[in-house]
């Protein structure tokens, strides 16, 4: 009997999950850094940098293992992230919310 090919794909996409999610992990890492240390210096344009980039990857990666909604508050973050204008304290407030989502959102997908 042939596996079906949709049960095929998962179970890949899902070896594809566990091998990437050090990754993955890590990028949340550097997301939590860089945070902090733009919550101690809201000009900090390395700490900006390296959040973004990121944010970046995880927005592209995030749909593929059926996160779609990682995938936006990713891409909301990378867009917040930008600007080379320090954070405001409400931009501050707006970034640790949406990185607290998208630690939630990564979780689900473990359960």
């Amino acid at each position: 009997m042939t596996e079906d090919p949709a049960a095929k794909i998962a179970s890949r996409l899902e070896e594809i999950w566990r091998r990437s999610r050090p990754t993955v992990l890590e990028r949340m890492a550097l997301l939590h850094s860089a945070c902090e240390t733009l919550a101690l210096s809201p000009a900090d344009l390395e700490a900006r940098s390296q959040g973004r980039e990121a944010a970046h990857k995880l927005s592209g990666v995030l749909g593929v293992f059926g996160l779609p909604q990682g995938t936006q508050l990713a891409s909301s973050i990378e867009f917040l992230l930008k600007s080379d204008e320090p954070l405001t304290a409400e931009d501050l407030a707006t970034l640790r919310a949406e990185i607290a989502e998208l630690d939630a959102e990564i979780a689900s997908r473990e359960s």
